[in-house]
């Protein structure tokens, strides 16, 4: 491989990856980044540590993924990493350019879920952008769906993004509200996720999901229900006289 200056790309698509010339990689990532940034708000943004973000913007990131995924993706995603925020956020991203067999793509999925996700925009960013879950929604569905269940808590958030980005729809609705009963979590990530899915699916599924806060007012986390009535009056989506009935279901501490 050649040698890098701050002026030459990295030839993402034809380079044969090994834990070599990985190395060269994250020098690369280093030229890449922002000179001019305030990378501790960014940080801040994030919740991750200082120590751990080289400081790219997602549309570089995102051109690296996509090179990436034409290349040798395989032995790419198979290397050690050095645990950087922009790091796990490319091979995420990777993923959603690649044209496989659903099977082929679970085990990518299962590997990054489980081992990479550790912020809010490393499960929300790429799960945006897995298209192919359109294609194979019933496939995806059946290996999320008992996520909430994890003692994980990016996982249960992984569930919540999932659904909220892709499981709205007539076929869904029932059993989503189910899953969104039994979440039960102390955690900020968990929580604000499920309040934002519950906003999305009163929007999409007034009349169910009306009838679900109504029931279930009484036994509900009063932050995460509070914060459910919140998102939905900050919609314009929502009539001004749903605004005013929901209002009044907001739980007075």
């Amino acid at each position: 491989m050649e040698n890098m200056e701050e002026d030459k790309e990295l030839d993402l698509i034809n380079i044969d990856w090994n834990q070599k010339n990985y190395k060269e990689f994250i020098k690369f990532l280093h030229i890449k980044k922002e000179k001019n940034w305030d990378i501790g708000r960014h940080c801040k943004v994030l919740n991750i540590p200082v120590d751990t973000c080289i400081g790219l913007k997602t549309p570089i990131i995102k051109k690296i993924a996509k090179d990436i995924s034409k290349g040798d993706y395989k032995n790419f995603l198979k290397l050690d990493i050095n645990n950087t925020y922009e790091e796990k956020l490319i091979r995420g991203l990777v993923l959603s350019y690649l044209k496989l067999p659903y099977n082929e793509l679970e085990n990518y999925l299962k590997d990054y879920f489980e081992k990479h996700v550790n912020s809010w925009n490393l499960c929300d960013c790429p799960i945006g952008s897995y298209k192919f879950i359109k294609k194979y929604k019933k496939e995806y569905f059946k290996f999320i769906k008992n996520f909430y269940k994890s003692k994980n808590s990016w996982l249960i958030r992984i569930e919540l993004v999932s659904l909220l980005s892709y499981y709205t729809d007539d076929e869904y609705i029932d059993i989503v509200l189910d899953i969104c009963e039994k979440i039960k979590s102390d955690e900020y990530y968990v929580n604000i996720s499920l309040a934002w899915l519950l906003s999305e699916l009163f929007v999409k599924q007034r009349e169910k999901t009306l009838n679900f806060l109504i029931e279930k007012r009484e036994t509900f986390d009063v932050w995460t229900y509070n914060k459910t009535i919140q998102k939905i009056k900050e919609s314009f989506r929502v009539s001004k006289e749903d605004k005013k009935f929901l209002e009044d279901l907001k739980i007075k501490k």
